[in-house]
């Protein structure tokens, strides 16, 4: 174990430090790793890139900023509290409005796996960069008119954008990202984080559910690839009252009153929670060691859910809708989680039949991402791989 002069503490290997040992230390044990401007880190996947292959060209899909309002129609428009009658209308209007929104997602990590997995060299990276960019210099996601529907899919757009370019930041030469271009960047990140802490902070306890947990997986993201520390702690402030929710039998209730969409939405829930945490630890702070026995109650019921949904339907008296649930970007937080804490029952099986893999919203390629021993150096202090090299 190393403990560096600021405080914050290193693992080793995939370690995790004991909360007894944190309380000896005199700190607490979920914020132990007090933030630090210059030294909040991501997994190591996010640092290892493949040489440039050579030949051939590379297309950028540009996607035209979006400036629009951000007042969009619910998909369960008309539904009772349980919001969870699909309106097939009110979704078609949904996807419309939502149409660049989505797609600007989709190509930013998209360019982000084309430099970072695939080896397309600077001409990917530059796509995200020109991409988020347009976006910053257009006040992209920061309308004057928004609604709840809307903040849901800014917070969505925060976190793939964010994630895609964490990678090809942590990924590339330091020297590529001192410029203005990546100022706009950056400060345009933070501007979308404030719009999103302002929506969902302070929330009303029955209000706050999946939607939060995203919430903190953006500005997380966000708070990493711009050094923000009021994001971070943000975050961490949200995960905490994740984790406040859970049940002695482990779930989550606000996602169980979904009715027959209850797994459908513990397992949503799953995807951000499982990636704060899997960040969290990577900094110093052994949130899985702290809630544990909550944490890993509530993952192992949805795993089991996803086998067999006889218990959540007894709890819930609704047959559960499984459909898109076993898909690689339904099942795509299971990666972080074995390679972090290792396998729960019926993990291995999953990711064997659904693999690779993949979430846009996660960061991508999630199995590049996390399929690299150790997810961290020994030291603590993850730095690119020697196979990178400066494109």
């Amino acid at each position: 174990m190393s403990i560096g002069g600021t405080g914050r503490v290193c693992h080793v290997g995939r370690t995790l430090l004991s909360t007894a040992l944190m309380s000896i230390m005199g700190v607490t044990a979920v914020h132990a790793a007090q933030c630090e401007t210059d030294g909040l880190r991501a997994p190591m996947g996010y640092y290892q890139i493949p040489e440039a292959r050579e030949g051939g060209s590379y297309t950028c899909d540009r996607v035209e900023p979006y400036r629009g309002d951000m007042n969009f129609t619910s998909k369960y428009e008309g539904s009772d509290s349980a919001r969870n009658e699909l309106n097939e209308d009110a979704y078609q209007s949904y996807l419309d409005a939502t149409k660049a929104i989505r797609s600007f997602e989709k190509e930013v990590i998209a360019a982000a796996d084309d430099y970072q997995v695939d080896g397309d060299g600077s001409a990917a990276r530059d796509c995200v960069l020109e991409n988020l960019d347009a976006w910053a210099q257009a006040d992209a996601l920061l309308p004057e008119e928004i609604n709840h529907v809307g903040e849901a899919v800014r917070k969505w757009a925060l976190a793939s954008a964010a994630n895609a370019y964490l990678r090809v930041k942590l990924s590339s030469d330091g020297a590529a990202f001192k410029d203005e271009r990546t100022a706009r960047i950056e400060n345009w990140f933070d501007d979308v984080a404030d719009g999103v802490r302002g929506y969902y902070t302070d929330r009303e306890p029955r209000k706050v559910n999946n939607h939060d947990y995203w919430a903190a997986w953006a500005v997380m993201s966000t708070s990493v690839a711009t050094g923000n520390c009021g994001h971070w702690d943000w975050s961490m402030t949200k995960f905490e009252e994740a984790m406040r929710q859970i049940t002695e039998d482990g779930y989550l209730p606000k996602e169980l009153s979904r009715e027959d969409r209850a797994l459908e939405y513990l397992n949503y829930a799953m995807q951000p929670l499982t990636m704060v945490a899997v960040f969290a630890e990577v900094n110093g702070i052994p949130v899985h060691e702290t809630y544990g026995e909550g944490f890993e109650t509530l993952a192992r019921n949805v795993v089991a859910g996803l086998d067999d949904a006889s218990e959540i339907e007894s709890i819930t008296s609704y047959s559960q809708l499984t459909d898109g649930l076993h898909t690689p970007w339904g099942l795509a937080w299971m990666r972080p989680w074995t390679e972090t804490w290792g396998e729960l029952e019926g993990m291995s099986e999953f990711l064997a039949s659904y693999g690779p893999v993949k979430s846009t919203r996660l960061g991508g390629d999630v199995e590049f991402l996390y399929r690299i021993d150790p997810l961290w150096p020994a030291d603590g202090i993850p730095v690119a791989p020697d196979l990178r090299i400066d494109h």
